[in-house]
């Protein structure tokens, strides 16, 4: 039996369409991975953002403005704004022995597809609390004798 040039043609042509279905299936789902991946490094920004903030708290003298500035340099490091920093530093007596921190952003302002994979309207959120130094029965170290 000999082949003609309409079956080489039709084999191509199968190709064509089954690239054209699954080359759409593949980019959704490369787009999806680096979504996640991108969710992920953010929510390891805001944990760190959330621990320096802290970290200035915790230190003898904290402000709020300390925690801000803290918090704001880490944000800035992976580019990102639009977050809100709270903390219990500014109603603290000088007998409280924690400080926390907390640092969000919304999902909108973290997601550089934006509404394509459906996006959502949640937090990226994390706190932080740490013992302040230099109250009693706060700091670390070692008591004196």
């Amino acid at each position: 039996m000999k082949k003609t040039k309409i079956g080489r043609y039709h084999h191509r042509g199968t190709a064509v369409v089954e690239m054209a279905v699954i080359a759409p299936l593949f980019l959704l789902a490369m787009l999806g991975a680096l979504e996640v991946g991108y969710a992920y490094m953010t929510r390891q920004t805001v944990t760190l953002a959330s621990r320096e903030g802290a970290r200035a708290a915790a230190l003898p003298g904290g402000t709020m403005d300390d925690v801000d500035t803290a918090v704001d340099a880490s944000m800035a490091g992976a580019d990102l704004t639009g977050h809100t920093t709270t903390s219990n530093v500014s109603s603290m007596s000088g007998s409280d022995v924690e400080v926390w921190v907390e640092v969000s952003i919304p999902f909108s302002r973290a997601s550089f597809t934006g509404g394509l994979m459906g996006g959502g309207s949640f937090d990226i959120s994390s706190r932080s609390t740490m013992r302040r130094e230099g109250v009693e029965g706060g700091g670390g170290g070692i008591d004196p004798p």
